[in-house]
């Protein structure tokens, strides 16, 4: 192959993406096999999760998933397990946490936490939000609402918005939404009955297609 491990180390997300799209598969599959297994597993945890799970391999989420199931000696994910409604900022929060923290996540299902985790981000988020916009609102005071009641509400519009965006490193880990990169939601996991989430690209009906764990006769090993 012509890459090292420090180059694909050393590339980001994109980058590899694009290296490995132009690699046969067969010749892929046949550099893993020549591989020691610590190598193989170094190896995999670079190919980007679309190649990866095209070669038949497990996604980022069947992992994690499959990794703290054993842990904690769980069956199948119930849908209480996952918390309910967290709240706007709360469910953003719920659905950065799988989308790019997918053990972490499965962590807190598993420990029937994630409810709770969730709805004091919503707090802390909506605590933030409102102290930001009343920061805005001294420096940039609204139009007279009883006078100019249009232009009042769009002021107040923009700045809500305003806070909102200066709240996203609250909610998705130090980023705003622009800066996170591929979500690892190739094939999400636990899917149904669920709203789908925010980051995976479908529709509701593509997101409950995924429920690998209704089927578990889906999922191969990861070797």
């Amino acid at each position: 192959m012509d890459f090292t491990m420090q180059q694909l180390e050393d590339m980001n997300e994109l980058d590899r993406l694009y290296l490995f799209e132009d690699i046969p598969e067969e010749d892929l599959k046949a550099h893993l096999a020549s591989l020691p297994e610590d190598e193989q597993v170094a190896l995999l945890t670079l190919i980007p999760e679309e190649i990866r799970c095209d070669m038949g391999y497990l996604s980022d989420q069947e992992m994690a998933y499959s990794k703290v199931s054993v842990r904690y000696a769980r069956g199948p994910a119930e849908l209480s397990d996952f918390g309910g409604f967290s709240g706007r900022y709360g469910q953003k929060y719920k659905d950065w946490l799988e989308a790019y923290c997918p053990e972490e996540f499965w962590e807190l299902v598993f420990k029937k936490e994630l409810g709770a985790v969730c709805k004091a981000k919503n707090e802390e988020v909506a605590d933030f939000i409102d102290d930001t916009v009343k920061a805005l609102l001294a420096k940039n005071p609204a139009p007279d609402q009883n006078t100019h009641f249009l232009e009042h509400v769009g002021h107040m519009n923009a700045l809500q918005a305003q806070a909102e965006e200066m709240a996203e490193p609250l909610m998705f880990g130090g980023c705003q939404r622009g800066e996170l990169g591929i979500p690892k939601l190739e094939r999400p996991v636990a899917t149904r009955g669920r709203g789908k989430n925010m980051f995976f690209n479908g529709t509701q009906e593509d997101w409950e297609d995924f429920d690998r764990v209704a089927d578990e006769d889906v999922l191969k090993e990861f070797f």
